[in-house]
């Protein structure tokens, strides 16, 4: 199955496989405000693989109503930047919910990790932080 450009059966085998696509590599440190923010080419791509890879889970407007359950809703991130990153490459759980977010480090480079978040800050409410490190509540 082929949707926008991204084969599930690509994403499927590296993830399955635990490949870690060397020729992409990681940048380095992860700076504290996305590169690609406002980047209309970047936001179109970075929707393009949220919608296959992020939507099931989080909802196709990042609202967290996903056709697979109840993902974190994205439009309101407080973790900052860094934070998302992080998150996406790390995977998260939560004690006391069966869904868990997998990691995706291995499976996507930082571009494509920039290129989503990108995407996600047109989505986000105003209480979210894209641009500054984690709130303190």
């Amino acid at each position: 199955m082929k949707r926008s450009g991204v084969s599930y059966s690509v994403v499927k085998i590296a993830l399955t496989c635990g490949l870690a696509f060397s020729t992409l590599g990681w940048a380095g440190e992860v700076p504290d405000v996305n590169p690609f923010s406002g980047n209309q080419k970047a936001i179109k791509s970075g929707r393009s693989w949220y919608q296959n890879l992020c939507g099931p889970c989080h909802g196709a407007t990042a609202n967290g109503a996903g056709e697979r359950g109840q993902g974190a809703d994205l439009r309101k991130l407080k973790i900052g930047f860094k934070g998302y990153v992080e998150t996406v490459k790390n995977g998260r759980t939560i004690p006391g919910q069966s869904l868990a977010m997998p990691a995706w480090g291995g499976a996507i480079d930082d571009n494509t990790i920039y290129e989503m978040g990108a995407y996600l800050e047109t989505l986000a409410n105003e209480e979210a932080n894209w641009k500054e490190g984690a709130k303190k509540e």
